[in-house]
């Protein structure tokens, strides 16, 4: 038996559920599809009851005063506090403040080129012979940090500064866990008019103009006048992924011009916040009573780490994308927290048995091994920084797609996701 729908939405993500609400409250009957067993998807909150903050093993920020989330933030009463911006930088157990961190980086971005045959940030890099050694290393550890990215394979041209991103960016986080915001998403779903259904991995879509049937891995099939496809581009691109039957040649094209990110975030829980010990602060170099936020290690394994400021809580995050996220992934297992734990006693001039008389647990999720992500989040590659609006364009009217990777502009943000969605759903509706 075959069920019978308006839409089919496949993803229970942001960008998805983002979508399923606005159709179901626009009267379409839709029916959501999502493979695993909970919603969310690259948003996974933990909560600890004795801790005071959640910890997330996904998406933690929001990255400026972006309307999509700030709208939903407020609509659901939950609590956004900003970081403060600081940033520094160490290098051989000593640390440096980096008074103008984002000023740093958009001066380096400032100087590619606006025309011109693209190539890659690396490639890029080399040929800026009088950038200094640090600016040098402080672009290339932003470029295969913050952007997940493998600095030989992404496009510079898509890394370009443009006038609207002269500012430095605010950056917020969601006390109450990104995971709220998922569930207000979810909460405002019509239930006269959508159906959820997790652990529902679809296996094929079939489709002609006005028409679609999606059949999931367990054997059921769903049909609707049309489909909003939210999978990340791990899942699209994966030979094992969902086939499409007539094949979407054109999404194809734009999908190998865009790469997947790959990240180690892992969460350490500590017995007390030792990173703020005066003593501590004086000997690395930190002399003024700024909370600490970010510290940048270049020549470490974990390129980044950051505190829980300015709330005051028991945790260190260690980050670390692109070459360097591909090292520790090979290690796996225990052998990959020693490494990192390695890394962190070496930021903080600390022995590593310090560290370990200190360390209560850590978190993490490996999200390319996670078969319904295969990565984290996506970046234009060499000749790509198109391709993200190639892959957002509807096919025959018929199937629609959304999430971080079908935006240039918010691409690899949860405000990226639920625009995107709610796009999808106004052209849904006007078709």
């Amino acid at each position: 038996m075959t069920d019978r729908f308006d839409v089919i939405v496949v993803g229970a993500g942001a960008a998805g559920l983002a979508a399923a609400r606005d159709l179901s409250a626009a009267g379409k009957k839709v029916c959501v599809l999502e493979a695993r067993d909970r919603v969310g998807g690259r948003i996974f909150t933990l909560h600890k009851p004795d801790l005071p903050l959640p910890i997330e093993l996904g998406a933690e920020f929001i990255h400026g005063e972006a309307h999509e989330t700030f709208s939903i933030v407020e609509s659901a009463a939950l609590i956004a506090y900003e970081l403060p911006d600081n940033h520094w930088w160490s290098a051989r157990g000593r640390w440096h403040h980096v008074p103008d961190f984002w000023g740093t980086i958009q001066k380096v971005r400032a100087r590619i080129p606006a025309r011109g045959r693209d190539i890659s940030f690396a490639d890029f890099l080399k040929r800026q012979r009088s950038l200094s050694p640090r600016a040098r290393k402080m672009a290339l550890s932003f470029v295969e940090g913050y952007h997940a990215s493998h600095a030989d394979r992404i496009s510079a041209a898509s890394l370009r500064t443009s006038d609207e991103e002269q500012e430095t960016p605010k950056q917020f986080r969601i006390a109450n866990g990104y995971d709220a915001l998922i569930e207000w998403l979810r909460a405002g779903l019509d239930p006269e008019r959508s159906e959820l259904r997790l652990d529902s991995e679809v296996a094929q879509i079939a489709w002609s103009r006005g028409s679609v049937e999606v059949h999931t891995a367990r054997g059921r099939s769903v049909r609707a006048k049309a489909a909003v496809i939210t999978l990340p581009i791990g899942v699209l691109k994966s030979p094992n992924g969902i086939r499409f039957d007539p094949p979407l040649r054109d999404k194809r094209k734009a999908l190998a011009k865009l790469e997947v990110g790959h990240v180690v975030k892992i969460m350490f829980r500590f017995r007390e916040r030792f990173w703020d010990d005066p003593e501590l602060q004086e000997r690395l170099g930190k002399r003024d009573r700024m909370p600490l936020n970010f510290v940048h290690a270049p020549d470490e394994i974990i390129l980044t780490w950051w505190t829980t400021a300015p709330v005051r809580a028991p945790l260190l995050t260690a980050w670390a994308g692109g070459h360097a996220a591909d090292s520790l992934l090979t290690e796996g297992g225990q052998a990959m927290i020693d490494r990192t734990l390695d890394a962190l006693a070496s930021v903080f001039a600390m022995k590593r048995r310090e560290i370990d008389a200190l360390f209560d647990s850590s978190n993490m999720h490996d999200w390319q091994a996670d078969r319904f992500s295969r990565g984290a989040y996506s970046y234009s590659g060499v000749g790509g920084q198109n391709a993200h609006d190639a892959l957002a364009k509807p096919v025959a009217d018929t199937l629609f797609f959304a999430g971080e990777a079908t935006t240039g502009e918010q691409t690899g943000t949860v405000a990226g996701a639920v625009s995107t969605g709610k796009h999808v759903a106004k052209q849904l509706l006007r078709t």
